[in-house]
């Protein structure tokens, strides 16, 4: 899980309360005040403490069993693509409830899946990236902020996305930038165009972003974060009722591929691995 934030969180306990037995946290963040009113771990005495250490104490609360790995650090645009390949390379995951970094690292940990709660554009397409380059599921969550409405989150493949700004420019530069395909070609003159699915499942929102005075005001590359490093909170709010739902709409797609055995392996073209 790479974000513990306000939809990271309660996809962590989603998945830890639904029997997934290894779980790998990746945050660098600290708890503030102004987390209050959308993430799981936020509450008065955790002010200060990181995100994944709150977490990793609540989740063996919950099921002592269950093996919580964290790695203390952000993932970035230069650093995804080896994470992704350090982590994927690892395959033991022995149980061992005093994980930290290099603990980690020594004693390996593959992954199943990845659940995507990154707030940035360039890091989020880069985790994208990374999960394509090594043939591994993941699922991706697109903006929360200024939505309350958590009866229209949906999730859908990235390439039907809509009503999100987020997941939009990851799509806009998995395309121009990586090549990524945008429509196949028609067959024949009476069959229309039709987009690839690139079997990377996206929770969003169909719900239309709120806008604040001051968010109305601003360009729209100044509403849209491009980088999540780093501050508390935006112009735009949103609630627990929203960010949960998030986090549990993600789980619940990893549980199921996980449950059915039927991994969905993201790829460019939309096609499974030979």
């Amino acid at each position: 899980i790479i974000g513990l934030g306000g939809v990271g969180s309660w996809a962590a306990e989603s998945l830890c309360r639904s029997g997934v037995g290894n779980l790998l946290l990746v945050d660098l963040d600290d708890i503030c005040i102004s987390n209050t009113n959308r993430q799981l771990h936020a509450t008065a005495s955790a002010v200060g403490r990181m995100k994944i250490d709150e977490m990793k104490t609540r989740l063996l609360d919950i099921n002592p069993e269950c093996n919580v790995t964290l790695v203390h650090d952000f993932v970035t645009k230069e650093n995804a693509n080896d994470l992704v390949r350090e982590w994927n390379n690892n395959n033991d995951n022995s149980n061992n409830n005093n994980n930290d970094d290099d603990d980690y690292r020594a004693r390996g940990g593959g992954l199943t899946a990845v659940l995507d709660a990154i707030d940035g554009m360039q890091e989020k397409t880069a985790l994208i990236l990374a999960c394509v380059d090594h043939n591994i599921p993941i699922v991706t969550c697109g903006g929360a902020a200024g939505r309350t409405d958590p009866t229209q989150i949906v999730v859908d493949d990235l390439t039907k996305v809509t009503e999100d700004r987020l997941l939009f420019k990851c799509r806009k530069l998995l395309r121009q930038t990586y090549g990524f395909p945008k429509v196949d070609m028609p067959k024949s003159r009476t069959k229309s165009a039709r987009v690839r699915k690139w079997r990377i499942p996206a929770v969003y929102s169909t719900e239309v972003q709120q806008q604040t005075k001051m968010n109305a005001n601003a360009s729209s590359d100044d509403n849209e974060s491009t980088s999540s490093f780093r501050t508390c909170d935006g112009a735009l709010g949103t609630g627990c009722f929203v960010t949960g739902t998030y986090g549990f709409v993600a789980a619940c797609k990893i549980v199921e591929m996980i449950a059915l055995d039927k991994m969905v392996v993201p790829k460019k073209l939309g096609k499974k691995p030979q």
